[in-house]
């Protein structure tokens, strides 16, 4: 690493940063929407849907294990891990309301997508000053995510149509799935890029 500041934040961040831990999440959020975009309604068969999952589940053990075999495990001490498990509840909370906002209000905006996006913005690490290069990946998904969430209020409910796609919820959660598998693999580079390669070859 180049300063201390950002030996600090690797070490605190340091399981956090696996970028490609990701990828199967984003890539699961993709094609989970996609095929809700291209199904007929009403669904009669859920096959796909559960292949995804079990395919997402097996894809984030053989990264776990990757990560595990190659560079090591940094093990949080009890009081984060309960601090971060009492954050994914919240947010699995707010995913529920958003949710309900969105099917129900019937708003030109996307709540689900602003979720996602304060998701990128608040969640460790967070997006703060100064800022490096994982921050600012994560700035820019962030605006990205927000931008596409209130596009309905300027074009209109109906624009996602004009590229083929059926609702706004769907396109906001495609967009999201790609965006998250992007910067899955731009963290893993960057991540690879700031070890030691000492500490590389040793791991």
């Amino acid at each position: 690493m180049k300063s201390n500041s950002q030996t600090k934040f690797l070490s605190e961040n340091y399981s956090t940063l696996h970028g490609l831990n990701a990828v199967p999440v984003g890539l699961g959020l993709f094609l989970a929407s996609l095929w809700a975009n291209i199904v007929q309604y009403p669904i009669k068969n859920f096959t796909l849907p559960i292949v995804l999952v079990i395919g997402s589940l097996l894809l984030s053990i053989v990264v776990d294990r990757y990560y595990k075999h190659t560079f090591g495990e940094v093990k949080p001490i009890l009081a984060r891990r309960s601090l971060y498990w009492i954050a994914q509840g919240v947010w699995f909370l707010l995913g529920i309301v958003a949710f309900w906002a969105d099917v129900t209000l019937n708003l030109p905006i996307n709540f689900i997508g602003l979720l996602f996006a304060s998701l990128f913005l608040l969640d460790k690490p967070k997006v703060t000053l100064p800022l490096n290069k994982f921050s600012v990946v994560r700035l820019v998904v962030s605006i990205c995510i927000i931008l596409v969430s209130i596009t309905p209020f300027f074009f209109g409910k109906n624009w996602w149509g004009i590229l083929g796609v059926r609702t706004t919820m769907i396109g906001v959660t495609m967009f999201v799935g790609a965006l998250v598998v992007l910067q899955g693999v731009l963290w893993h580079i960057f991540f690879v890029k700031s070890l030691p390669v000492e500490e590389a070859k040793d791991e």
